[in-house]
Parts: C-alpha cells; sequence; structure tokens
C-alpha cells in the first residue's frame, strides 16, 4: 500500500515537474523576445538552443543582451521561492516569506548602512551580499524574538514580521534616499526590486551562490521532512530540532541576501510558490523543494513579462520595478491564507 502511494506520488511529481520545467522555458523565450523590437519566440528559442543553422546575427546580439535580465529573473523567483519554502519549515507557519517577515527590508538597511559608511563596498559585490546576509539573519532573529514575546503564534510571528518589515522599510528608504544623494544613482530601485540592474558579469557568482544554497537545501530533505511531524518525531530519527532550524535560517538568509543585493526586495514570491508546489505534489521535500524552485521562476518570469508589456504600453521611460507586480499577485494570496488561518 505504501508503495502504491510512493509511486502514485512520484508519477504526479514526474508529470508536474517536466510540464513545469516547459513552462518555465516557455516563459524564459517569450521574456527574451519582448522588448522594444520584439522578435519572434521561435527564432529566440533556435537561437538560445543552437538550433537554427543560419542565425540571423541581429537576432543574435538582441537575445545576448537581454539574456542577462531572463537569467536573473529566474534565478530570484527560484530563490525566493525556496527561501520561503525553508521558512514555511523551519517556522511551521505557512504565512513565512522573507519579505513578509522582515529579512528582505532588515538586509537591505544593512547594505545601505554599509554603503554609506563604506562607499567602496559598491565595488566588491561579495562584501555587499556578506552585509546583506547579516541583515537577513538579524531580522529573522529580531522576528523570532517578538513572535515569542508575544505568545509564538501562527498569527503573532506574522504580525512582528509586519513590524519589523515596516520599521527597517522605513529605514531603508531613508538610508537609500542618502545612498543616491551621495553616489548619484538610482539606488531606490532597490525598494520595489528590478532585475534591470543586474550585469552580465555578475551572473556567475550570482548563480553559484544559489547553487551552493540549493545543494545545501536538498541534503537537509529527510531532517525538514521529519521536523515537519514535530520535534519529538525529528528526535527520535536523530535529527536535532534546533539545528535544522538554525541551518535553515542560514540558507534562507543567504538566499534572501543575494538576491537583496544584486535585485532589490522583491515580495512574496516565497510565500505563494510553495504553496502552489504543496498543492500539486504534497509536503514531501522531495518532491515539493524542485516544483517550488519551478514554480517560482515560472511566477518571476511571468511577472517581469507583464512589467514589459506595461513598460511597453505607456511608453514609459523607466520600467515598472518587478516588486510591484509580484506585490499586486502576492498581497491578495496573503489576505485569504490569514482569513483561512483564523476561521481554523
Amino acid at each position: 500500500m505504501a508503495i502504491s502511494i510512493y509511486e502514485t506520488k512520484l508519477r504526479n511529481f514526474l508529470i508536474f515537474f517536466s510540464l513545469l520545467t516547459l513552462l518555465t522555458v516557455a516563459l524564459f523565450v517569450v521574456h527574451i523576445s519582448i522588448g522594444p523590437a520584439m522578435i519572434d519566440p521561435i527564432l529566440v528559442f533556435q537561437t538560445l538552443f543552437g538550433l537554427s543553422p543560419n542565425p540571423q546575427k541581429v537576432v543574435v546580439n538582441v537575445v545576448s543582451l537581454r539574456l542577462t535580465r531572463a537569467l536573473a529573473t529566474v534565478l530570484t523567483g527560484a530563490a525566493l521561492a525556496l527561501a520561503g519554502l525553508l521558512m514555511q519549515t523551519i517556522t511551521r507557519n505557512p504565512l513565512a516569506d522573507p519579505y513578509i517577515f522582515g529579512l528582505s527590508s532588515t538586509a537591505l538597511t544593512f547594505v545601505a548602512l554599509g554603503v554609506i559608511f563604506a562607499p567602496s563596498l559598491m565595488v566588491y559585490r561579495h562584501y555587499i551580499i556578506a552585509v546583506a546576509f547579516l541583515g537577513a539573519l538579524s531580522g529573522y532573529i529580531l522576528t523570532a524574538l517578538l513572535s515569542r514575546l508575544g505568545g509564538g503564534s501562527d498569527i503573532s510571528m506574522v504580525l512582528a514580521g509586519i513590524a519589523v518589515a515596516s520599521l527597517f522599510s522605513g529605514l531603508s528608504h531613508v538610508l537609500l534616499y542618502i545612498v543616491q544623494s551621495m553616489l548619484r544613482s538610482p539606488y531606490v530601485y532597490f525598494l520595489l526590486g528590478s532585475t534591470t540592474t543586474v550585469l552580465q558579469r555578475e551572473i556567475p557568482l550570482m548563480t553559484e551562490l544559489l547553487a551552493v544554497s540549493t545543494f545545501a537545501s536538498l541534503l537537509l530533505i529527510k531532517p525538514l521532512n521529519a521536523y515537519l511531524y514535530g520535534d519529538s518525531y525529528a528526535k527520535q530519527l536523530g535529527f536535532e530540532p534546533k539545528y535544522i532550524r538554525y541551518v535553515g535560517a542560514f540558507i534562507a538568509s543567504l538566499l534572501t541576501a543575494v538576491i537583496v543585493s544584486y535585485v532589490g526586495i522583491v515580495g512574496f514570491v516565497g510565500l505563494v510558490a510553495p504553496h502552489i508546489a504543496r498543492f500539486l505534489v504534497g509536503s514531501n521535500h522531495l518532491f515539493s523543494m524542485p516544483i517550488t524552485i519551478l514554480v517560482g521562476a515560472s511566477i518571476a518570469l511571468a511577472a517581469d513579462i507583464i512589467v514589459k508589456l506595461i513598460s511597453m504600453y505607456v511608453g514609459a521611460i523607466a520600467e515598472l520595478p518587478l516588486g510591484v507586480v509580484t506585490s499586486i499577485i502576492g498581497a491578495p494570496f496573503l489576505a485569504y491564507l490569514i482569513i483561512k488561518r483564523l476561521r481554523e
């Protein structure tokens, strides 16, 4: 019976994994094809995968220019989705998310402070990531402490996170205004997130850090599955709950820090993606983790496609930030989850 159930879940996972992979590739191609000069998605697909025997030079050049933003968008969605899944597991709170719990805001505040006191920090991306990581981890610890003072319930955790996020969001606004005045650069874009700021040379380091974080998360699959059933059950299987929480918070903070350092604050992807993944394949992290990553990448790509289309339609000089669209998508979802949780 157990084997039959597992085989069914595995079959469902393979089906959804295949479909989501195709969806992600399709959105990736469409994302690259949209711009001031529209390109046929078929030509983009052929150029990307080397299927065209005589590719047009103009198409190749445009695709290479837009490829960086598309890759940054995929990495952003995947990283935030994975961070959200880890946070929802280690807090056993379905409302957990790097944005809602204040990790993104505290990370950005620390980055802004670092740049104000050491402007040369902007030249060394790995230092910025380290500062952002300390900020994200501090945000998580502060939210957890406030929640414990408030009783430690799901709602107290969310309210604590909103309080931390609001405080540091305000601080980051002020600090980034100072940074913008100092460096004569539009760093306010970091407040709402935009993948247009990512440079081609930054993609390798961004990819490496996220790959390491993902690999570390995959090693946690068994402990996370055990942790879902309570501390006692995890201990019976030989896993120490507090270490699972520490490692999970560490990885989630690192993932958040990398995205904040490169893209800025992008909200709600980490909230929505894990719920969709669990709806499709269940709560087993062996299945839900890869699906969450794909769902996050798809959401980010779809949101950035909307950003491109809106910007083209209104003829704006500067594009709408990615974080605006993800917030419009995610905020109603958060409201639904809170109402559902309160009724339970």
